[in-house]
């Protein structure tokens, strides 16, 4: 038994609790909505992984698994041929998170789809396994993460630690274990070894390591159960020993909260899915922005100046004062918040360019914008205060963390989003083709239909 680095009872076990409650979790024990909103989570995923995959990074990742001589195990989306089962997942992962325009849960917080997704649709493909086994798989890989999440605490991300990297490498890990149906015992070991390798760093916000980091999650996840499965060794308390995973990467260790509702409390329920392709805490404030220019038919020429009220943690999240990029662009509250008050797209990938970074009415507002930190608010929360050069004053608050509650309508609002950007790479008859598959994913005997439809 390893050093225990906390002194508390519920701190005790931890890892094994975790993992279990994974490795137990069956598709038959799943309410309806959360099967819907695993259903909805691929679609989104495989839209944001088709439009990803054509991105400079992606290419990069391609090339170098062509180099290395890709063994054709499973596909790469909209890439046009097959690797190994950790390329396919490390390039998977990576070109989903390319656009940072995938699905958010902020008890993570992090983006919970693009590490699973990529390894358990590996072993899918590799091994024939059917879609009510990836169901359940990739919700066994969610509530993992999440959890562990949890566990870690604001804390956690304010080191300056990526948890789609991080605590994604064990939602990886633990959807691949519950696919291979690896016991308990089992899962501990690979929670030991993807915790050891489980890394990512927001300091590389706005480059290409960003999206790396969900590939690496991925990957680095699948390959920890892969290693489980053969027997290899580590430590099993890692989330809670000494100098483990817990006692080095935060200083708000919460067992209470990871385990809050175990066995019974689907995090799944938490995942937001993304309108605007940007950051997920730009969000908020380009909703407010597009409301008070609707409302108010506000035109640019009138602003006078611009207060971005927003949690505290998002100065160092999403706050690129003068971005020159398309992807810095996606990180900047106040070329974001500007967009909306301009009535631009803000759901176009194509807009986030070099041109809107120089954009003279983008600019402008941009530069009389303030973003103020608000230790009242919460993720996902925003208050826009518009100043018009005539002396009015419009305010509007917004909470983007609330997911949607009807279930038929985040499908329909998906799929649509899903055929816009799949459509370039494989086609509108191909696109409906796999809305189709999904939409009865759990009826699927495999999921090669849907990877080929997707493979481009």
């Amino acid at each position: 038994m390893a050093q225990p680095a906390f002194d508390r009872p519920d701190a005790t076990g931890l890892t094994r609790k975790i993992a279990e409650n994974s490795a137990s979790l069956t598709f038959d024990a799943l309410p309806r909505d959360v099967v819907s909103i695993a259903k909805c989570c691929l679609i989104d995923w495989l839209g944001v992984t088709l439009a990803g995959a054509t991105e400079p990074l992606s290419e990069i990742l391609q090339e170098q698994a062509k180099d290395e001589g890709a063994r054709e195990q499973a596909t790469v989306i909209g890439g046009g041929f097959k690797s190994s089962l950790t390329q396919a997942a490390l390039l998977n992962g990576s070109a989903s998170h390319a656009l940072d325009y995938d699905d958010v849960n902020l008890t993570m917080p992090g983006h919970p789809t693009v590490p699973v997704v990529p390894a358990i649709l590996a072993l899918a493909e590799r091994d024939g396994i059917d879609g009510k086994a990836f169901i359940a798989a990739f919700i066994a890989g969610v509530e993992a993460e999440c959890r562990i999440g949890a566990l870690m605490g604001e804390s956690h991300y304010q080191k300056g630690w990526h948890t789609t990297g991080t605590v994604g490498t064990f939602g990886a890990a633990a959807g691949a274990a519950h696919m291979l149906g690896l016991d308990t015992d089992t899962c501990v070991s690979v929670y030991g070894i993807a915790g050891t390798q489980a890394a990512g760093l927001k300091s590389n916000f706005g480059t290409m390591c960003k999206p790396l980091h969900a590939g690496n999650a991925a990957a680095n996840g699948l390959s920890a159960a892969l290693l489980g499965a053969k027997g290899f060794t580590s430590n099993p308390e890692i989330l809670e020993c000494v100098q483990g995973f817990g006692d080095t990467q935060t200083e708000e260790f919460q067992p209470d909260l990871a385990l809050d509702g175990l066995g019974e409390r689907f995090h799944a329920r938490g995942i937001l899915f993304k309108y605007h392709a940007a950051c997920y805490g730009t969000h908020a404030a380009i909703e407010a922005a597009t409301k008070i220019r609707a409302e108010h038919n506000l035109t640019p020429d009138r602003i006078e100046k611009i207060e971005l009220r927003v949690p505290e943690s998002y100065l160092k999240m999403c706050n690129i004062l003068e971005p020159t990029t398309g992807l810095e662009a996606k990180f900047s509250l106040r070329v974001t918040a500007a967009m909306g008050l301009a009535g631009e797209n803000t759901a176009k990938i194509a807009n986030y360019n070099e041109d809107l970074c120089t954009d003279g009415t983008i600019v402008n507002l941009r530069d009389k914008t303030t973003v103020v930190p608000e230790a009242k608010f919460e993720h996902a929360n925003s208050e826009v205060i518009v100043s018009t050069q005539d002396g009015l004053v419009f305010r509007q608050h917004s909470d983007a963390s609330i997911p949607e509650d009807d279930q038929d309508r985040q499908w329909f609002r998906l799929s649509s989003k899903f055929r816009d950007m799949a459509e370039g790479s494989i086609g509108l008859d191909k696109a409906d083709a796999v809305v189709e598959a999904v939409g009865k994913l759990e009826d699927q005997a495999s999921l090669e239909e849907i990877a080929e439809l997707c493979r481009g």
